[in-house]
């Protein structure tokens, strides 16, 4: 294993510093040092800008002022500086510290003063030791944070490439969808898929935590709706059909992943043929809100969350649906944010702000019940309208 070395800088001719130093290193046990010598101050600064010193000894007198000596300093920075005068008086000792030297010596006197000098040469070195460890753990954690940022944009991309139009048409009804993320990465998902020309079946999904983890499972969900769309187009299972034969498939399946997560839901799917409704509901709430020609209404039914049991109770219903109608489903992220006490209140306010907005926007329902700029909000917000007007 190659060995670490510190590095000291001996700048301008501090002869009797190096005498002293390369002594006393020489006969003593102390850490292994390697030494560069600049002999003048212009030098010095040009080998501070190629490469980085633990310490600086620097000679102050005649050939390096004190205000050079600065510049060095600040050069040099975090890292320390002793620095060696030609000659001393407590003015000239003053300045050098005033210049930002942690210690100073003068010359003619080190060798009187080995061992305080020695002394003050070992702790600056430990001293700059940790300087550099940190700097090495920093270096690693922002390499680390790079490449995380860089999976989790790459990870953003793929859930975006995901996610259907923010205004999609699948022919028998009108989606539009609105995702505020509390991280980067978002555990609410929906999706909208066309089946044929009249049946289109949608959802909307809030899986259990926060960030990579729940987006990980919003990508197996997107995977498994996606196969069961596909063995219904080649006739090989009819499981997409019926909203509560599809969240028994995804509950197995995820359960399978042995993830340790759960997931609440809302699948519907819509046939024009004969202008009905049937879902299934996976622990969401808030339920969807209804809006036609009778006014506006929370759908009604319940069911377990999905993925946490292996036999889950869900009932599936249907009802008939009266054109123009608009179906407005949130996560319950909403519910977190929304400033009215008690749930009864927080419903009602659900249900104003679909009244107010009659034109199936989730941003304008949005923008009704939180018109600020949310920020740091505790969970994901999902708002998913299907409409036919």
């Amino acid at each position: 294993m190659s060995q670490t070395y510190q590095t000291v800088l001996l700048v301008d001719h501090v002869t009797d510093a190096i005498d002293c130093i390369f002594d006393t290193f020489d006969q003593a046990d102390l850490p292994p040092v390697k030494f560069s010598t600049a002999f003048s101050f212009e030098y010095a600064l040009r080998l501070l800008d190629e490469r980085e010193f633990s310490l600086l000894i620097v000679g102050v007198g005649e050939s390096l002022s004190c205000l050079q000596l600065s510049e060095l300093v600040i050069k040099h920075a975090p890292h320390p500086v002793i620095a060696v005068l030609t000659e001393g008086n407590g003015e000239q000792v003053f300045q050098a510290l005033r210049a930002g030297a942690c210690d100073v010596f003068v010359g003619g006197e080190l060798f009187d003063e080995r061992p305080a000098f020695i002394q003050s040469v070992c702790k600056h070195l430990t001293q700059a030791g940790l300087i550099e460890t940190n700097q090495l753990y920093r270096k690693q954690l922002e390499h680390s944070l790079s490449e995380l940022r860089a999976d989790q944009q790459a990870a953003r991309q793929i859930q975006q490439n995901m996610l259907p139009e923010r205004e999609f048409d699948a022919g028998a009804v009108q989606a539009r969808f609105l995702l505020i993320p509390s991280l980067y990465l978002s555990g609410d998902f929906v999706d909208v898929v066309r089946l044929d020309e009249n049946r289109v079946m949608f959802y909307l999904a809030d899986v259990s935590g926060h960030g990579a983890s729940s987006a990980l499972v919003t990508v197996l969900l997107k995977n498994m709706t996606n196969r069961l769309h596909r063995n219904f187009k080649r006739g090989s299972s009819f499981d997409v059909l019926s909203p509560i034969d599809t969240l028994v498939r995804i509950n197995t399946e995820l359960l399978e992943t042995d993830l340790g997560k759960h997931l609440s839901i809302f699948m519907g799917l819509y046939d024009q043929k004969d202008s009905t409704l049937t879902y299934a509901v996976g622990g969401h709430h808030p339920m969807p809100i209804l809006s036609d020609s009778q006014g506006c209404r929370f759908l009604e039914g319940r069911g377990m969350p999905v993925g946490l049991l292996p036999e889950p109770i869900y009932e599936q219903r249907s009802i008939s649906l009266s054109d123009p109608f608009t179906l407005t489903i949130f996560s319950d992220g909403i519910l977190e944010v929304m400033h009215e006490e008690g749930m009864q209140a927080k419903e009602n306010r659900l249900l104003e702000a679909v009244v107010a907005t009659k034109e199936a926007d989730p941003e304008q329902v949005k923008e009704y019940l939180l018109p600020s700029i949310i920020d740091d909000i505790p969970d994901d917000i999902a708002i998913m309208t299907i409409s036919r007007l």
